[in-house]
């Protein structure tokens, strides 16, 4: 062994909080994205993919959005996700986030390039595209059944298209009106910021994971969701770039994952896949369905860690827990 791997070795040994400063940098900055990529831009095909895929398996159990009132948790750098939900179906669309990071008139250029792929039928993009996307589908053929031709060539349809261009181009004049198609909360903390038992449908897409507060962000779900409404939620468990492991975050003991968070409202909850079911359970929602992942991403992470390196507060997860990267939850309130 040579003196400078001896040396680093020793340095790991009487000083592993190097390990945590070092990564803290790292999330300093990258806060935007901490897996150390550049951030991606808003694109079609990526927010086509996911609503087609949440779409496809809310179908499967027989909920049908259209006419339906529709909400999105952190829509992020673009609102293209919901915008695919009012063109296909959905009569209004909120989006609610905690930091702004979408301009909706840009939107608006989004907006065209769906409507380019929906004209054109186009298959959704499947795991070659986007290998990191979840939930995957048994088939990525287009949902002809669901979203229809006649549909689309309705004069309804058109006027619609119009109507969602105007919100975006012109929210803050429309947004004074009694009615808007798209109402975006930023930041939202409150329950009370939509009314109770108004909304068919709630999604998410890799984003509970981020919420501190995960128990009453349920509970605010619960109380806007009409009886009968639906929640469809992809929920990412792995570190997103605070370890080299896809399951190093759970290594860590409170202390230093304090360290790691620092100020950041949005990093990570360390929640398990067994929490959010628990939580489900005790909010008064039935699971219809769970679609996990237990793949990790191998272009990010070299692997994951021991059972016998976990954190005092995580010894206990079930294997279940320990192997889940990701999983889809679909459910319903009762």
């Amino acid at each position: 062994m040579s003196k400078i791997k001896m040396l680093l070795k020793i340095m790991r040994y009487y000083f592993p909080f190097l390990a945590i400063i070092k990564k803290k940098l790292h999330l300093m900055l990258y806060r935007e994205n901490p897996d150390g990529k550049k951030n991606q831009k808003a694109n079609a095909r990526y927010c086509y993919s996911v609503w087609l895929r949440h779409l496809s398996i809310m179908n499967d159990y027989g909920f049908n959005t259209k006419q339906s009132i529709i909400a999105e948790l952190g829509p992020g750098d673009s609102l293209g996700v919901g915008l695919m939900a009012l063109l296909t179906g959905s009569n209004k669309y909120y989006a609610l986030d905690v930091v702004k990071k979408t301009n909706l008139e840009n939107n608006a250029i989004l907006l065209d390039e769906l409507i380019d792929l929906l004209l054109n039928r186009t298959d959704i993009p499947n795991e070659e595209e986007f290998p990191n996307i979840h939930p995957n589908l048994k088939s990525y053929t287009f949902p002809s059944k669901i979203i229809t031709e006649e549909k689309m060539e309705d004069k309804y349809y058109e006027g619609k298209v119009k109507c969602i261009k105007d919100n975006l181009l012109h929210y803050e004049t429309l947004n004074n009106k009694l009615s808007p198609i798209i109402k975006y909360y930023c930041p939202w903390y409150n329950s009370n910021i939509i009314n109770k038992e108004s909304v068919d449908v709630i999604f998410s897409q890799a984003v509970l994971e981020h919420v501190d507060d995960i128990r009453n962000t349920y509970e605010a779900m619960y109380l806007w969701l009409k009886p009968g409404g639906v929640m469809s939620h992809q929920i990412d468990f792995t570190s997103h770039g605070t370890s080299d492991k896809w399951n190093g975050h759970w290594a860590y003991s409170d202390y230093k994952w304090k360290i790691i968070v620092g100020n950041s409202i949005y990093l990570l909850n360390r929640g398990l896949l067994s929490t959010h079911i628990d939580l489900l359970n005790k909010t008064g929602f039935e699971i219809l369905s769970i679609i996990p992942n237990k793949t990790w991403p191998s272009g990010q992470y070299v692997g994951p860690i021991n059972r016998n390196q976990l954190a005092t507060r995580f010894q206990k997860m079930s294997e279940e827990d320990f192997i889940t990267c990701g999983a889809h939850i679909l459910s319903i309130k009762q």
